[in-house]
């Protein structure tokens, strides 16, 4: 066998970052029977609704629904005891876990509706009269204090239940099947449910620090798959592919947070609700010509900052998600040379793509150079893994 036959059949490096997605083409194939499964089953559920004499929305109307709802959720876990939990099989639990959770979210969230209309007597007046009492206030403490105090307690945990309704399904899912997706619905899950928990508690201090919340949401994701990626620095194991899926989700979110805080701070002024657009950088970007350009040289000093960070750690996710965002920025900067709408897409999209081009191509000794001042073992070798391979 040739060299070149040699590196042809090779084993990918897993410095390149494997996608925890699919195992083999078997994995395709058994993804297209469940999505037609399910198809089949929404048309069959469907049928049955229609051919039920009951009026649309009514109790009973809602009864069967429900539970038509939750038989589909039940045939996603029978299927994922067969297909995840017996044969591994990984895209085929990305849609099973999805549907499960779902419908187990949906089911929840009706349940505790139903608490609310039937056991604690939901009504108009419930919703109207919080909202009466801080009429002609300005927004501030005093005025969502008034507000709060209008509300009763079973109505005002709707948004940790809501929060609990889409964490415990995925948690629940993660524990039995250990399905690196479902960790990763689960970890996002759990910071949102902080979140709302912040927010039920004091609304008010969510809505004045909501970019240094939506920061620490995002970080909090982030240094969960920064964990999760230190129990595996090999990456061999499904905790690595748990660890993809919290960056996969942390990446955008950071992102859009760090951004948001360039723009206006750690914390909003009253003045911000006003004129909510303009405390998103890219919508600043695109509106604000007088400062376009020094915005968008703000864009992408902190995308450049998020590769930096995703070369140490060896994830890609970070980039990925400022490719938009960088792109916007680019075209901002290259439109101030005076050219036309043609050129700037043109000129954008070769400087987007060589630079993500060249990037791929010389990962690893890119890597290797900014690891030089780091040990190649111990606690630091896990949190940035040493780059290996000469090339990618």
């Amino acid at each position: 066998m040739t060299d070149s036959t040699q590196a042809a059949a090779a084993p990918a490096n897993p410095q390149d970052e494997m996608l925890p997605f699919l195992n083999n083409f078997h994995d395709v194939f058994t993804t297209i029977g469940v999505l037609i499964l399910f198809g089949g089953l929404a048309v069959g559920a469907g049928q049955v609704m229609s051919s039920l004499n009951i009026n649309e929305g009514e109790q009973n109307w809602q009864y069967v629904l429900m539970a038509l709802i939750a038989g589909i959720g039940l045939v996603s876990w029978m299927l994922s005891s067969l297909l995840v939990g017996k044969q591994r099989r990984i895209l085929p639990g990305i849609v099973l876990s999805g549907a499960f959770s779902i419908t187990s979210a949906i089911v929840l969230i009706w349940a505790y509706a139903q608490f609310l209309i039937h056991g604690v007597g939901l009504d108009e007046a419930m919703v109207e009269n919080p909202a009466m009492a801080a009429e002609g206030m300005e927004f501030g403490p005093e005025a969502v204090a008034l507000v709060l105090a209008e509300i009763p307690w079973s109505l005002r945990i709707m948004p940790v239940v809501m929060g609990l309704a889409f964490f415990l399904p995925a948690a629940i899912y993660y524990l039995r099947f250990r399905l690196p997706f479902a960790g990763g619905i689960a970890g996002a899950g759990l910071v949102g449910l902080g979140v709302l928990t912040f927010f039920m508690l004091d609304p008010y201090a969510v809505a004045i620090n909501l970019p240094a919340v939506n920061v620490a949401a995002g970080g909090a994701l982030l240094l969960a798959g920064i964990v999760f990626d230190m129990r595996d620095p090999d990456r061999s194991t499904r905790l690595s592919g748990t660890a993809f899926w919290l960056h996969f989700f942390a990446a955008p979110i950071l992102l859009a947070a760090v951004m948001n805080v360039t723009q206006v701070g750690w914390t909003l002024e009253a003045t911000d609700f006003d004129n909510f657009e303009q405390t998103n950088l890219i919508a600043a970007m695109a509106s604000d010509s007088a400062n376009a350009s020094a915005l968008a040289a703000v864009a992408l000093l902190v995308i450049g900052a998020f590769a930096l960070v995703s070369l140490l750690i060896n994830r890609r996710a970070l980039i990925v998600s400022g490719l938009l965002t960088a792109g916007i920025a680019i075209s901002v900067i290259v439109g101030d040379a005076g050219l036309d709408a043609g050129a700037v897409v043109a000129v954008t999209m070769l400087l987007l793509g060589g630079t993500v081009v060249l990037l791929g191509a010389a990962w690893n000794p890119v890597r290797r150079m900014l690891l030089t001042p780091f040990p190649s073992s111990g606690p630091l070798a896990r949190l940035f893994p040493p780059a290996s391979g000469a090339v990618g």
